[in-house]
Order: structure tokens, then C-alpha cells, then sequence
């Protein structure tokens, strides 16, 4: 009898251990009014990493308590300048949001610093300092699953964006910017293609949606495959294109809608019923009684990109997010 005791016992424990692993690695969550079975955020390591040179102290506040306050677990990397990591207040971000502050004279390759366009441009230097870093990263064995590059002066996470990755739909994620308003219709968009590339190339892509190069996500190898081709078209474009701010978005189009990304399934995720926006063309926003920002089916965004376009948001986000002046921070 008591050996009979000791064998259900056993069991039991057996049992307990398989549903606990299982519990442990996947939970059901209730996210707008959808059940949805989903990866633990504790399993998967994810990178945040972002080009933030010159931005000031309440834009990165605002950028990383966000990143916090919906991604926990992920790493956050940022590109800054040599003097804001010797700034106090930025040194005191860094501590309380475990914020990792790369140099960009650093980390940017010394075998190309002699292209001073290239240097002087972080909107093409970033992709060439970031590829360097996951490259040293990957040299010692610190790859991570899931990694999102974006601008850090005008971006907010409202929700886990790498919950959208499964091992179902590895690969690269593209996001469209309005529908209404393709790379034909707008003349900054035309200029950095014509600039970097060709008239016939504007021709052929005008009638494709703007994908932003503000937003880019994917698994370790997609990015980096992707990095890898950004690099290659940079540095073989004229000066003339990477000093024009902004000019990486033409290469950016080119080479997603001309299939450069090899071996990497590419997936175009829209702008109005996606998981991420771009609301510089925006004409309306739609929120919810907690001011979250809302897709045309009535999900939230994972992340809002360029939401200091919209004067509603400025007025809201100043009030969320303040940071105490100097000559307050004592007083009672």
C-alpha cells in the first residue's frame, strides 16, 4: 500500500512538472477583446536598438519608459554621441531603464571614416554602426532571436511588438506608411530615390506604397541579411545621396521592392490595419479612453512612429511623460 502511495506520488509531481513547463513557456493573453496563445517575453531575447544622436533628455525618457513599460525583458541599445555618455542626467536614464549606450564614433567602422558625407549622416551611418555591432555581437556568441531598428525621437511602444514574430512568420518586417499616399505622390520620397539611384527607378517605384526605414523588424538572420544589402547600397551611392537626410528611405524602398533581400521571406505589414504606425500622413488618429492609439480594426498599436506629426499627441504625451526642471527637483 505504501509502495502504491509513493508511485502515485511520483506521478503527481511527473504531471505537476509538465503542465508547470508548459505554463512556463506559453500563456493565454486576453489583448483587445482576442485570445491569443503567445510565447513568454522571458524566452525569446530581444533587441531594441536605435539611432538617438543630439536627441535631448525628455525625447529619450519618453522613448525608453515606453519601451519599458511594454517590452520588460528586451535589451535597448542606443547610438549616441561621445558627450551623452558622459552627461549626468543621461547616465541616470541609462541606470534606472538598463539603457546601453553605444558611441557612434565608436562603433562606427575606421576603415570607412575617411567618407566624412557618410560619417556626418546618421540617418545612413546608423545601419552601418548597427551592423557592426550585431557583427561583434555575433562573434561572441550574443546573438539575440528578434531585433527592432527605429528612430528614437519620435517613436512610442504601446504594446509588445515582438509578440508579432512566431516561429510560424520568421522573417522581415516592412511597414507601409498611408495608403493614400504612395512614393509617386510624395516629392521628398522621389528626390531621395532619384538622388541615390535614377529617374527610371522613381518611374518604376512611384506606384508602391512608402515603406519607412523608421521601422524595421525582424529575426537575427533577416536582419541581418537585410543590414548586410543596406551596407552594400550605401556605399556604393554617390555622396551627394548619403548626406541628404533621410536619403536611407529611398535605398530602403529599392531594395525591398526590387527584391535585393535574398533567402528571406519579406513581409509588408499596412500601416492601417498593421501593428505599426506611421502617422505622418495621417489625416485622422483614432484612440481609446486611454489615449492608446488604435488600427482600423480597433487593435493598439504596438508602436506609433512620427506621432509628434499630430498636435493631439504632442499635447498628450507632454502631459504623460515630463521630466522635473533643474530648479524643481528639491522643492517641496
Amino acid at each position: 500500500m505504501k509502495s502504491i502511495k509513493i508511485v502515485i506520488a511520483i506521478v503527481g509531481i511527473i504531471i505537476f512538472m509538465i503542465i508547470g513547463r508548459k505554463f512556463q513557456c506559453n500563456q493565454v493573453l486576453l489583448t483587445n477583446n482576442v485570445i491569443r496563445e503567445e510565447n513568454r517575453i522571458s524566452i525569446q531575447r530581444n533587441l531594441v536598438i536605435a539611432a538617438a544622436m543630439y536627441t535631448e533628455i525628455t525625447a529619450m525618457y519618453r522613448f525608453v519608459r515606453s519601451i519599458r513599460a511594454t517590452c520588460p525583458f528586451s535589451a535597448i541599445v542606443m547610438i549616441v554621441a561621445e558627450y551623452t555618455t558622459n552627461d549626468q542626467d543621461f547616465k541616470d536614464l541609462a541606470n534606472i531603464y538598463s539603457v546601453i549606450y553605444i558611441s557612434h564614433d565608436e562603433y562606427f567602422p575606421a576603415h570607412l571614416k575617411k567618407n566624412k558625407a557618410l560619417v556626418d549622416s546618421i540617418y545612413s551611418g546608423r545601419w552601418i554602426i548597427i551592423r557592426n555591432y550585431l557583427s561583434i555581437l555575433q562573434s561572441k556568441n550574443q546573438a539575440y532571436d528578434n531585433i527592432f531598428i527605429c528612430d528614437a525621437h519620435d517613436s512610442l511602444f504601446q504594446a509588445d511588438i515582438f509578440t508579432h514574430i512566431t516561429d510560424l512568420t520568421p522573417g522581415l518586417y516592412v511597414f507601409q506608411e498611408n495608403i493614400y499616399m504612395n512614393i509617386g505622390k510624395c516629392s521628398l520620397n522621389c528626390d531621395w530615390i532619384r538622388t541615390c539611384y535614377n529617374e527610371a527607378e522613381v518611374k518604376k517605384l512611384s506606384p508602391n506604397p512608402i515603406i519607412c526605414s523608421g521601422t524595421v523588424l525582424g529575426t537575427w538572420k533577416a536582419i541581418q541579411v537585410y543590414l548586410s544589402v543596406m551596407e552594400s547600397e550605401i556605399l556604393k551611392a554617390p555622396s551627394n545621396c548619403t548626406s541628404f537626410s533621410g536619403s536611407d528611405q529611398g535605398i530602403h524602398n529599392y531594395i525591398i521592392y526590387n527584391k535585393k533581400i535574398s533567402n528571406v521571406a519579406v513581409h509588408h505589414i499596412s500601416n492601417e490595419y498593421g501593428f505599426v504606425a506611421t502617422l505622418g500622413y495621417s489625416l485622422t488618429i483614432k484612440r481609446n479612453q486611454f489615449g492608446l492609439v488604435k488600427n482600423e480594426n480597433g487593435t493598439i498599436y504596438a508602436v506609433i512612429h512620427q506621432w509628434n506629426r499630430s498636435q493631439q499627441l504632442r499635447s498628450q504625451f507632454q502631459r504623460e511623460y515630463q521630466t522635473i526642471p533643474a530648479d524643481a527637483i528639491n522643492k517641496n
